[in-house]
């Protein structure tokens, strides 16, 4: 990042997890990108791409998106006092269209998904050069954003080299930045595992097919994306990436049980990728495609979220006849 931008995003911290690493008997870290200034990861790419695009000479932003990368959006054109427009699915909780509209954003809703959304919102971009577009993931200003969380797991773990790397997937950002910063500190040999909930699985269906997959509609509690970045799908034949798939029910008990082991509230977006350990999926797949989880220690970047709560949780956890004390699914 240029030396003229001025730092949106916080440094966060790399947390030994004992109830994690006692668990599967291997070194386990959390990334908490959870503790962001608005509860994800989406600030570092977001605020990133706003700046290179103010240096581009835009006055105003607009965005696509009811969820986090929306709110930090809103966040990071607060901070630098840029007027802001989000244009968001019909789906957006009242909890985050607060959140959204406290940041002064100009709020717009429309469409069905967010692939309804981000057409109607291309209209706005007709003869207006001085309004800068902020994908929400497919962008590779984005992708450079979410690439410093690398440079910083390098830095605290001291040159340690990690054996697995997990991320949740949804629209692939996180995913392509994480390559991005593998690249930047010579750790392209470095396993990624790439977690997606059931019901919005469209990477781990396109790596299948071989081709972008476009999935016909989003059934899991995750609402994520229909269609990854092509970047993401480009990646997989240049670096070490598993693709795995879990359903809702196990990625609702892994929030269940970090807000049990640490206190942390995350969507299920995210507690999919806490339940490749809390269902001990990890070093089973991973040593079955050939990658030891045992010569360093395993990275879970906490990706976060700012859409859950305390009643969402317990309406999700009723959801699958689970119990906040639960420690497996019935």
């Amino acid at each position: 990042m240029s030396s003229e931008s001025k730092v949106i995003y916080a440094r966060t911290s790399l947390m030994y997890s004992k109830p994690l690493s006692d668990l599967i008997q291997r070194e386990v870290y959390l990334k908490l990108e959870n503790t962001q200034p608005c509860g994800s990861f989406k600030l570092r790419g977001i605020s990133h791409s706003c700046q290179e695009k103010l240096k581009n000479g835009c006055t105003r932003f607009l965005g696509t998106s009811g969820g986090n990368a929306g709110l930090a959006l809103a966040y990071t054109a607060e901070q630098l006092k840029v007027p802001c427009d989000i244009f968001v699915p019909e789906y957006v909780t009242p909890r985050m269209l607060k959140k959204l509209k406290s940041y002064g954003a100009t709020i717009n809703v429309i469409g069905k998904d967010w692939l309804e959304t981000n057409a109607a919102a291309m209209g706005l971009l007709e003869n207006h050069p001085e309004i800068g577009f902020v994908h929400p993931f497919d962008d590779p200003m984005i992708w450079e954003g979410h690439a410093s969380i690398i440079q910083e797991i390098k830095e605290d773990l001291q040159g340690r080299k990690p054996s697995c790397i997990v991320v949740s997937v949804g629209g692939g950002g996180l995913a392509t930045g994480v390559l991005k910063g593998l690249e930047a500190q010579g750790w392209n040999e470095v396993p990624l595992l790439c977690m997606e909930n059931a019901g919005a699985e469209c990477f781990n269906l396109s790596v299948k097919a071989g081709k972008q997959i476009v999935m016909e509609e989003l059934t899991s509690v995750a609402m994520g994306a229909r269609s990854c970045t092509q970047a993401l799908l480009d990646s997989v034949s240049k670096f070490n990436i598993v693709s795995e798939v879990l359903p809702d029910k196990e990625a609702v008990l892994g929030c269940i049980r970090l807000a049990d082991d640490h206190g942390f509230l995350v969507e299920p977006s995210c507690g999919v990728a806490l339940a490749a350990i809390y269902c001990n999926l990890l070093p089973e797949v991973m040593e079955s495609r050939g990658y030891s989880t045992e010569t360093g220690p395993i990275i879970i970047i906490v990706c976060g979220g700012s859409n859950i709560s305390h009643g969402t949780l317990k309406e999700l956890a009723n959801m699958f006849e689970l119990n906040l004390g639960d420690k497996k699914p019935k």
